[in-house]
């Protein structure tokens, strides 16, 4: 193990979810993770985790971790962060844009502060991080960035469009920073993975009968993000992928199995496709 040894790590969005297993998972091949979210106190038990508890996990694995209050639809708060993690490890070697929202509402009945907020998270959010931690890894000529994106791209909703933005940035920025040594990719699941905030989000069938597919376990994307990290602008860039992609064109044969195993077959189908 130990494939981002030495490295440091800022995952927004990293109090919960998806960003938690991979703050986690970083930590374990040896990379200092800086958790940066707003969450610092638990408010509704059905979205337990605070930047606090994810980095209480990573240190009692033995790793190392930096909490830090991060609201990223505010530019002044991400240049601090980015402040504190230099100041504390004295670089940045990967940023996952993870944190996003998800309000209610379609195009046509969105309230309109609904889909100010919604950019300003999704796309600008991602933007100003980027662009924070863009001198630090141009000054030591080796940067990773990984962009998460959705599924939700094939479709036309609010949330999907600020996807699809996200997508286009992560191709123009990987032409963009070759020269700098600094690979930019984006990942999305293949589908739903079971969070507390995608469970927040379900709304029980009148009939008490599930709807819900067979979820992935977070196993797959977890290794999928740790494979992105460890890429260069001569080995993968401005890729957009979900995580059976990635695990297909990055894995070795060994992993590829041990996750065929572990996941439902509508996953193992888009691995091999």
């Amino acid at each position: 193990m130990g494939r981002l040894a030495g490295q440091v790590a800022i995952i927004t969005g990293a109090s919960r979810g998806l960003g938690q297993y991979c703050a986690l998972g970083f930590a374990k091949e040896g990379a200092r993770v800086a958790i940066a979210a707003r969450t610092v106190a638990e408010t509704d038990k059905r979205l337990p985790g605070t930047i606090y508890h994810t980095a209480d996990l990573i240190n009692e694995a033995g790793g190392e971790a930096l909490p830090v209050i991060c609201n990223v639809a505010d530019p002044a708060s991400i240049a601090a962060m980015a402040k504190q993690v230099l100041d504390r490890w004295g670089r940045i070697d990967i940023l996952m844009n993870n944190a996003a929202i998800q309000p209610p509402g379609d195009n046509s009945d969105i309230r309109e502060k609904h889909f100010n907020l919604i950019y300003n998270v999704n796309v600008n959010g991602p933007f100003y991080c980027i662009r924070a931690v863009l001198p630090a890894m141009a000054e030591q000529q080796h940067g990773n960035i990984i962009n998460i994106s959705s599924a939700a791209t094939m479709g036309g909703t609010p949330y999907g469009g600020t996807k699809r933005a996200l997508e286009a940035m992560t191709e123009g920025l990987a032409l963009e920073l070759r020269n700098k040594n600094i690979a930019v990719n984006a990942l999305k699941p293949v589908s739903a993975i079971e969070t507390p905030g995608f469970l927040f989000a379900q709304v029980p069938r009148g009939d008490g009968q599930g709807s819900t597919p067979e979820l992935p376990p977070p196993d797959s994307y977890v290794e999928a993000a740790v494979l992105l990290a460890c890429q260069t602008p001569d080995t993968y860039t401005g890729q957009i992928n979900n995580d059976a992609e990635v695990i297909a064109n990055l894995a070795d044969e060994k992993t590829k199995e041990r996750l065929k195993d572990l996941n439902p077959d509508y996953w193992v189908s888009a691995m091999e496709s």
